[in-house]
This record gives structure tokens, C-alpha cells and sequence, in this order.
């Protein structure tokens, strides 16, 4: 199964595609962004690769700003991550990451968790920055609201949001960040 998405950025004027693909044992995502930021415009590919509980075990990014080029490669491997070939043990218990620049990523603790409406759960992520060049491990909140929201806090910045998604879990609507079309 394929499921094309598209989604524009309101904070940063970019506009996203993305193409999810369910290949049984894993789930592949592939994306294409260009933006303006700070009037920088930047351009972001990514690919993402989870397994049936959605926890991350595969990503490439590229990001381009200007005349700088900045990539990043990870991948699990008993239960380390290995970030450009090397080991991160600081990053064990990240079962997702989160992409600046992208809200796709929010979409996948959204569907690991599989939280009943009114649960909440504190999450470490692997918090990937490819604008600024840089990955860091965050500790993010999320509740879900109702059946389609949920709400969204990243606790080593106190930014938080009422995340909308669809019936799979694909994030909709992230006010004052992102829309989908």
C-alpha cells in the first residue's frame, strides 16, 4: 500500500512531499521539502524506515541551505544507534526520531504508542536538526486528546501543540507549523 502526502509549512513557507509505503514487516517513508526560513532557503530529502510497531530502525537525511550541504545516516542495531558510523549508547532508549523541518515525524510515536484517549506517555527521541546541523536526545510528552488529537510537549523547550492527524495517524493539521493538503 502507497499513501502520498503533501503538506505546506506556515512557520517556515516550505512545501513537502511525502510517500509512506507499508512493505509488510516495514513501514518506508520518503521525503522531499523545500523551504524559506529566516530567509534561508533550504531544501531536505529524508527516508525513514520503521517496523510494524513503528519504532525507527532506519534514516538518511540531506540538507542543503545555501552553499551548505549537511547528511546524517543512522540505523539501529541491537538496540544502539550508529549515527555516520559511530555509536551513540546516550541514544539507547530513542525508539523515534524527530525531524525539524518535517511533521511526519510526530506521526511516529503517534502510532507506536498507541495511546487510548486520555493516556499520556514521556518519550525519549532522537531530536535531528538538519538546518542547524546538529541531533540531540529531547524528551517529548504526548496525550491523546480524542480520537483524532493529540496533545504534543517537548519538555527541553516547553513548545507544545494540539497535533491533529488522520484515521492512520499521519499528522493533518500542526497549528502555526504545518497543514496538510
Amino acid at each position: 500500500m502507497e499513501q502520498n502526502i503533501v503538506w505546506t509549512g506556515i512557520d517556515s513557507l516550505s512545501i513537502e512531499k511525502c510517500v509512506l509505503i507499508d512493505k509488510g514487516e516495514t513501514i518506508h517513508s520518503k521525503g522531499d521539502l523545500v523551504g524559506n526560513k529566516n530567509n534561508q532557503v533550504y531544501g531536505v530529502e529524508y527516508q525513514v524506515v520503521v517496523d510494524q510497531k513503528w519504532e525507527t530502525r532506519f534514516f538518511d537525511i540531506t540538507c542543503k541551505v545555501g552553499h551548505k550541504n549537511y547528511a546524517i545516516h543512522g540505523y539501529k542495531l541491537n538496540n544502539q544507534w550508529i549515527i555516520d558510523e559511530q555509536e551513540h549508547p546516550e541514544l539507547h532508549d530513542c525508539l523515534d526520531i524527530d525531524i525539524s523541518v518535517t511533521p511526519f515525524t510526530n506521526s511516529l510515536p503517534i502510532n507506536r504508542l498507541q495511546l487510548k484517549v486520555g493516556e499520556s506517555k514521556e518519550l525519549a527521541v532522537l531530536y535531528i536538526n538538519p538546518i542547524e546541523e546538529r541531533f540531540t536526545r529531547v524528551v517529548q510528552r504526548y496525550e491523546r486528546l480524542s480520537e483524532k488529537t493529540y496533545h504534543y510537549k517537548n519538555l527541553w523547550s516547553d513548545f507544545e501543540s494540539t497535533i491533529e492527524v488522520d484515521s492512520k495517524g499521519v499528522v493533518t493539521h500542526y497549528p502555526k507549523l504545518f497543514n496538510r493538503l
